[in-house]
């Protein structure tokens, strides 16, 4: 998709814990606790750290069930072929509507066909879902990029007991006793996140599940249900001061508007639309930096840029009429 670079959007995201967390590294440990947390080496030592990929699916799941719940049927649903019952079949075809990934399989089994979209990325990118358009499918790689969240504070952890809990008593089960370590409370991460090419709605959908983050309506890790991963997020200032904006040295975006890829293609291409703008409060002036110009949105900028994405977001999904099959017509 897209041999071009029309548009690009930088932030760094600090994600603090207000109570335990645990993402389980998924390796039994011989001795000491039953659950560890994931680690990596960095600097020469081992840490703990966020998963990229973990971060990433923890945004597209909460934003999958935002979009259906301003719009049925819009979102796709990735893991289509594994309901376990009819009636969880039913419900989820009347909220979400059938995998991209899937539709483009189904697809691509002709021989012609599979050549088609190779060279109708336009047509794959029209006929994707909102959650497909920013994170990928199988038919192309998304707009967003969130690298691993590294620790920018000191590393605490504890012990702490479980149990299993016996259904018929309510009680605890015998023998069912295990250990967990966790990351306490008050440990600090840092991650970029990186979009490209991007509709401005889109990053209304980045600032919405941003927005709950630093809200603390949004749990990570393991144990959940049990009470841990509880976060809160903000951007961070401490590179540029906030989100970094930037296209190439030679474009025209007027300082008082944020242009999105349909205003940058103008041409209602890749199923975008010509009115994929915002126009701000108060100019935010470019800055030459090698071959692009950048703009920094900070402070009253950033949280007025925000609310305007957000809104620009809840207006394209509730407006949402694409229907995949039309796009892809030609099959």
């Amino acid at each position: 998709m897209l041999r071009k670079l029309m548009n690009e959007a930088f932030l760094t995201l600090r994600i603090t814990t207000t109570g335990p967390l645990l993402i389980k590294s998924g390796h039994a440990s011989v001795s000491g606790p039953d659950m560890t947390p994931v680690l990596t080496w960095r600097n020469g030592n081992q840490e703990v750290f966020l998963p990229g990929s973990s971060l990433k699916g923890i945004f597209r799941s909460h934003l999958e069930k935002i979009a259906c719940s301003l719009k049925p049927r819009v979102v796709c649903y990735p893991f289509e072929g594994n309901e376990e019952k009819q009636a969880d079949l039913e419900q989820r075809r009347r909220d979400y509507r059938d995998s991209c990934g899937g539709m483009f399989n189904q697809i691509a089994r002709r021989e012609d066909n599979r050549r088609w979209l190779e060279e109708r990325s336009d047509l794959v990118y029209a006929a994707s879902c909102p959650a497909c358009r920013l994170f990928g499918s199988t038919g192309f790689i998304g707009r967003v990029a969130i690298s691993d969240a590294y620790l920018v504070s000191n590393e605490i952890k504890e012990q702490r007991d479980g149990i299993g809990i016996d259904r018929l008593t309510g009680g605890a089960s015998h023998g069912a006793k295990f250990e967990l370590e966790v990351v306490s409370s008050g440990v600090a991460f840092e991650t970029e996140i990186h979009l490209r090419n991007y509709e401005v709605w889109q990053l209304g959908m980045l600032f919405a599940v941003l927005q709950d983050m630093e809200d603390e309506l949004i749990r990570i890790g393991s144990g959940r249900s049990r009470g841990l991963g509880k976060v809160k997020a903000e951007i961070s200032g401490k590179s540029a001061g906030g989100l970094v904006v930037s296209a190439m040295r030679e474009s025209h975006e007027p300082e008082e508007q944020l242009w999105g890829l349909g205003r940058w293609l103008d041409n209602d291409s890749y199923g975008t639309w010509r009115d994929d703008f915002l126009t701000l409060k108060r100019p935010v002036q470019a800055e030459p930096r090698g071959i692009r110009l950048m703009r920094t949105f900070g402070g009253d900028d950033l949280a007025d840029l925000r609310d305007a994405a957000i809104t620009e977001f809840v207006r394209r999904i509730q407006g949402w009429s694409i229907e995949p099959e039309k796009v892809l017509a030609r099959t």
